[in-house]
């Protein structure tokens, strides 16, 4: 079935086959119409042929009026025919005219012929003109020879009828069949339309606007049926040309469905018409109107926002006054005095209204803007005004205190952190100073030996965290110096992966780096960047597993630069990105290996310091760390 569906040549053959179903639909229930008329259905054979011949009859004599008055001889025009006629003067009730001789006849028909006299008439009023009036002259009869020796239309409908009351139900059959089958096509080429290669396509005739498209069906209906019915005289050509134009009817109310069912399909039809379209610009006017009219109302500061308020409403009450005296030509002088009134209570309001906002507006962006002794005046404020204001206020006073609060603590914990390091820093001096002194007297005892290489391993590893913690408070705090100049970080990378070449080799990481064609300017502080760099370098020797390959990557994003590192960790990952973000948190949950879990922390606060992102993606036991900076032009 959709290989039928997307097959041109099942499409075109379904057309044909329609048209040919179409066509003996119209001709069989036609027939059936009209034998179901002459009662083919429900009288015999001869009763049908009569009834026929009869009307034949009448026709007949009613056309030999008009032989009549042209004068033929109706000897010789009749002498072919299966026609018997006779002419009777209706005055004298003599036979003008016959060829008629007692032979046996079918059907009879009558007409008479009139001849119209004129004459005079004056009026009343003295004024003169011609009447005609009709009078009987000819009677007319019209005999059907009952036995058929001419060759003529009489002996031809004869035949049709007899051959049409053999097939009367044969008719109907063909008319259920064709009426079936026709509606199966139709129901094919519906579904099929616009099907091709397996989609729905629209083709040139499907992309036209439906309502043009609609208009121009219209228009081809009227400009066919119109003539067609107009011209009916029921003659052969006539016929032709009927037929020629219901058959091009035909094809285009084809057309027109099916491109209406693909338009369905699609989901165009609305979209892909003329109005739609009209439609569509207006509404795109209309929003640039009022995204223009929006911007410039935003701008305009609260007094001129309600400035431009009035105005429109005055405007409006104008234009409603002007159209109520063009409707009543009066308005009560009360009216027009209450309205005045009404509008100046509103003026004043409102520009009242908008005075006490704007202040409260001005002190409240003063307030947010860090202004925390700025107090907004109360004066002239009532109701609700005032209390808000004064609530304002109060919030300016809480804000103070909290602020005032924070400082002094984040000073307590500077002070805190500074104060404990320093105080650990000079008893950690002395044991490290005497740890060497012990070293250089080169003790014979291998347990001694062993005890001071722990020692030193140890006081080494807290004199690091000291100052890992040390720096750590100093960045979070914000008051390390940062001085921002043009650098390239892929330089700095590729001199910090080879300063981390031994330690890379000992841990058997491979680093593979990736570097931009063209170098990349960011604003950064070397001496920061730097050591960035060097905590997510030394993580790697630290976390990565032995045997795999580190990738160092340096690209451009649009307008930033972004810094990359990947490496597959030696340890289970455990713990989400933000938590690695925090202070004295590890990827080795166990803490076998050495640090303090504050160098993520570090470089968080030196890349934000720095005006740049860092984020962490772990998937699995893959670890990647992306910092960026935007570039410089």
């Amino acid at each position: 079935m959709k290989k039928l569906i997307n097959s041109t040549l099942a499409k075109i053959i379904a057309v044909v086959l329609s048209y040919i179903c179409i066509c003996a639909l119209v001709f069989s229930a036609g027939t059936t119409a009209v034998m179901g008329y002459y009662k083919f259905y429900f009288s015999n054979a001869k009763t049908v042929k009569e009834e026929i011949l009869t009307d034949m009859a009448y026709k007949e004599a009613n056309y030999i009026d008009n032989l009549i008055d042209t004068e033929v001889n109706l000897n010789s025009y009749y002498e072919d025919k299966n026609v018997f006629y006779v002419i009777t003067d209706v005055e004298s009730g003599k036979e003008v005219n016959t060829n008629y001789n007692g032979e046996s006849y079918i059907a009879s028909g009558h007409s008479t012929y009139y001849h119209y006299n004129e004459y005079e008439v004056i009026d009343q009023n003295g004024n003169r003109y011609w009447e005609s009036k009709a009078a009987p002259m000819y009677d007319i009869k019209i005999y059907v020879a009952e036995d058929m020796h001419h060759n003529d239309l009489f002996s031809v409908a004869a035949k049709i009828v007899e051959i049409g009351f053999s097939l009367r139900y044969a008719m109907i059959f063909i008319a259920l069949a064709a009426l079936i089958i026709l509606i199966t096509l139709l129901c094919f080429l519906y579904c099929a339309a616009g099907h091709k290669d397996g989609e729905v396509r629209l083709n040139p005739f499907d992309r036209i606007p439906f309502d043009i498209y609609t208009g121009f069906v219209i228009l081809a209906a009227v400009f066919s049926f119109i003539p067609v019915f107009d011209w009916a005289d029921g003659s052969l050509i006539w016929l032709i040309i009927a037929f020629f134009v219901l058959t091009i009817d035909y094809f285009i109310a084809l057309g027109y469905t099916m491109t209406f069912a693909t338009r369905i399909k699609t989901s165009t039809l609305f979209k892909n018409t003329l109005i739609a379209c009209i439609l569509k610009y207006i509404w795109n006017i209309l929003k640039r109107f009022f995204k223009w009219a929006g911007v410039i109302f935003g701008n305009l500061s609260l007094i001129k926002k309600t400035v431009f308020l009035i105005l429109t409403v005055l405007v409006f009450e104008v234009v409603g006054i002007i159209i109520a005296l063009n409707t009543y030509w009066y308005i009560p002088e009360l009216l027009v005095i209450i309205i005045v009134f009404v509008n100046l209570i509103f003026i004043l309001g409102s520009l009242y209204f908008a005075l006490i906002l704007k202040r409260i507006k001005d002190g409240g962006e003063k307030i947010a803007g860090g202004e925390l002794n700025h107090k907004i005046e109360t004066e002239y404020m009532y109701g609700d005004f005032r209390e808000f204001a004064e609530s304002l206020n109060n919030i300016n006073e809480g804000l103070k205190k909290a602020v005032n609060e924070q400082m002094k603590s984040e000073r307590f914990k500077t002070e805190l952190i500074t104060n404990v390091s320093h105080d650990i820093k000079t008893p950690l001096t002395s044991i490290i100073n005497y740890v060497d002194l012990i070293k250089k007297e080169e003790p014979e005892n291998e347990n001694v030996k062993e005890y001071i290489e722990v020692l030193d391993r140890q006081s080494a590893r807290l004199k690091k965290l000291v100052e890992d913690l040390v720096e750590a408070s100093k960045a979070s705090a914000g008051v390390l110096k940062v001085e921002l100049s043009e650098c390239d970080p892929a330089v700095l990378l590729t001199q910090t992966a080879g300063e981390f070449e031994d330690k890379l080799i000992k841990a058997n990481i491979t680093p593979v780096i990736s570097l931009p064609e063209k170098p990349i300017k960011i604003m950064a502080d070397g001496r920061h960047l730097w050591r960035v760099f060097d905590n997510l370098m030394s993580n790697i020797c630290k976390y990565a597993m032995s045997g795999t390959r580190a990738y160092l990557d340096v690209k451009q994003e649009g307008n930033r630069a972004v810094i990359t590192f990947r490496n597959i960790s030696k340890f289970q990952l455990n713990v989400s990105s933000d938590e690695l973000m925090e202070r004295f948190v590890r990827g080795d949950s166990s803490r076998n290996t050495e640090g303090s879990g504050l160098g993520l922390s570090i470089a968080k606060s030196l890349v934000e310091l720095q005006g740049g992102k860092i984020e962490i993606l772990i998937d699995g036991d893959l670890y990647k760390v992306t910092v960026s900076f935007e570039t410089v032009d």
